[in-house]
Formats: C-alpha cells, structure tokens, sequence
C-alpha cells in the first residue's frame, strides 16, 4: 500500500450481525439499511473478531477505493503503519477494542463476561471482557427503558446455580437490580458483573474485543429454548459461575458503579468536548463526544490522533480533514483514522455530532 493512505481517513462498511435475540427498529433507523424481519440487532465497527453465535459474521470491511478489503487482513500486514509501535508492542496485531451499536427488539438473556484471569483459564484468551454502553437513543414506544445489573442481597453461588439448572427465567432476572435508563448516559459494566438489557435502546457499546459470553438463560422472552451450550459454550455450568462475581451490593453501590458521570475536556461558543469514557474509569478503552454546531458560520475542531481512532458520527453532517485527504461526515458514518493520520479536524457549516472512541492505553 502507497504510504500516503496510511495518512488520511478509512471509510468501514456498516458491519450487521444477527445475534440471539432479534433487532429493533432503532438501529436500522440510524444506519439506513433494510432488514426485513429486524434479524439483525447489532452493528460491529471496526471488529477484527469474528461472532461465537456465527463465526462467518464479526469482520469489519473497508471501503478501499473499488476494492472492499478486511481490515483485520490489512492489520496483519502493516500493524505498525496502522496503530503506532508502542502499540504493537504492547498487544501485537490486536486492536485491544471492539465497538458495537446495539438494539434489540427484547429483553437480552441474563449475562456476565470473564475477567482477564477466567477468559485466560477457560477461553484461551489473552483479553477478559469489560464493557461500557453508552445511550444513544430511546424507542418512545417503550415505556421504562431499563438494565438490569448487579445481584441483590440474599443471591449466592448455590441458589442461582440451582435457578439455571431448571431455568426459572423470571426468578433469574429477579436476582438482579433494574434501572430505569435514559439518553446519553454511560454505563460501566466489568467483567463478572451479572447484567442484562431490556429492550428499546440503541447502544453504543465500547469493549475488549472479544465475543465471549455466559448466560444464566437459554429460554428467550418470546418462549424458545436455546442449546444448553448457549449457556457456556461447552466450559460447563461451574466454570461459568466461576465467571460471575457474586459481590452483593446494595441498590444505590451498584449505581454508582455503573453510572459513570462525563466530564467536560473543551467547551467553546459552538464546541465541546465531553470523556465519555475516560482512565478514572478504566484503561481497557476511552470514548469521548464531539459536538459542533456551525449553523451561526462554518466552524472547525482540531486534534492530534494518538495510537488510532475509531469515529462514529451519530448526528449531523461535515467533513473531516487531514494533510493527505479529506472524507464526507454523515450520520452512520464509520471511519478508522490509522496512526500515520497525525493531526486533523473536523469542520461543519451546521449540526455535527461524533463519538470518538480509543485503544487501551500501553
């Protein structure tokens, strides 16, 4: 490849994946595209891991000129050009992230993920799965958009081992808080932490990139019955309530873990910027929020990349521009900004709103 398209935008192509529970009308509304029968209730950007439902899903793709090439492919070939030597040196050819956008026509099955240790031990993975969501939008046909999250007093290993083995779903779900949720905020979910989302949201979701998931479930809401290996993926029922922590916290404890405050990097006239996701909640991955309105005059937003960026724009229009090239800015569009990209900036002459999000700090 030519060294100057290390040095500008990459458009990724939208990246739909069907999944256990079938999609809403949010996330189709968002990116545009048909879905007849909603089966799709994820979008994957900038995934180089590929689906444990469906293993010929997950892959992002690029739009390079009249080629569509994987990106995963291209990492492999010019990590170092792509996402920065420190990079490379500390995880290899892995991005360390994964970012998807989430919206389903159901409540999903009661989950955790494993810890760094447990994926390790169990999966064969150098990466556990920690996970942040932010609310991008609310279905008003819904009426209580909520998630469910942390175990309540009185839960212990026995009792909920027992729940799965003869699948009491609506006791299942009962050992778990429920929060009522709206839009814009961000939610902090560690691995081992029992969680589950209801339905009517769209969801930014920010993650260790791995697809690595044990349910306490495998009765859907609408009444059919998954494979016991849904549950597990063949680890066994011990091993994954090895993978659940059992903490018991009050109400009010598990909100404020979850919960995560924004705090604000750069406010001007007609800009901000707002860390979403910063290091006070963890290192495994950032997210910020750009928005700009020009609609009082063409406005520009300047910044340095650091080891690459993934952008989503999730409002408005514009463009960004670099030294060696510049790509349109429409909601839905995804790009990848590789290391060679060292400065850019974005510039509106109306409504613009991106979410940027980052790599785990080396």
């Amino acid at each position: 490849m030519e060294a100057k398209l290390f040095e500008k935008p990459w458009r990724l192509k939208t990246n739909k994946i069907q999944y256990l529970i079938k999609g809403g009308e949010l996330l189709k509304r968002f990116f545009g595209y048909e879905d007849e029968g909603n089966l799709c209730s994820q979008v994957w950007i900038a995934s180089t891991v590929t689906s444990s439902v469906n293993g010929n899903e997950g892959l992002s793709q690029l739009e390079m000129g009249d080629e569509d090439r994987y990106l995963k492919d291209i990492i492999d070939e010019y990590p170092v050009q792509i996402m920065g030597e420190e990079h490379v040196k500390r995880w290899g050819t892995s991005t360390g992230v994964l970012i998807k956008m989430l919206n389903s026509c159901d409540r999903l099955l009661v989950q955790a993920h494993p810890d760094q240790e447990k994926a390790k031990k169990y999966f064969h993975s150098d990466f556990g799965k920690t996970e942040s969501w932010y609310v991008l939008d609310l279905d008003t046909k819904t009426e209580s958009p909520c998630i469910y999250a942390g175990f309540k007093p009185g839960v212990n290993r026995e009792m909920f081992r027992r729940l799965i083995e003869i699948q009491d779903t609506k006791k299942i779900l009962d050992c778990l808080y429920r929060f009522e949720i709206q839009k814009g905020q961000v939610i902090f979910i560690p691995a081992g932490l029992p969680h589950t989302l209801g339905e009517g949201s769209l969801m930014i979701e920010i993650q260790e990139p791995v697809d690595i998931t044990l349910r306490a479930e495998r009765i859907r809401p609408d009444g059919s019955v998954l494979p016991e290996e849904s549950l597990h993926s063949g680890i066994g029922l011990e091993a994954l309530l090895d993978c659940f922590d059992f903490t018991v916290r009050s109400e009010e404890e598990t909100r404020d873990k979850i919960f995560q405050p924004s705090r604000m990097l750069k406010k001007e006239a007609h800009v901000s910027e707002e860390v979403l996701i910063g290091p006070e909640t963890t290192t495994r991955f950032g997210m910020n929020r750009i928005r700009m309105d020009g609609t009082e005059g063409r406005k520009t937003y300047s910044k340095e990349n650091g080891a690459f960026t993934i952008v989503l724009v999730t409002e408005g229009s514009g463009r960004i521009v670099t030294e060696a090239g510049e790509e349109p800015l429409n909601k839905g569009t995804e790009l990848w900004l590789p290391n060679g990209v060292k400065t850019y900036r974005y510039e509106t002459g109306e409504k613009l709103e991106i979410v940027e999000c980052y790599p785990p700090q080396t």
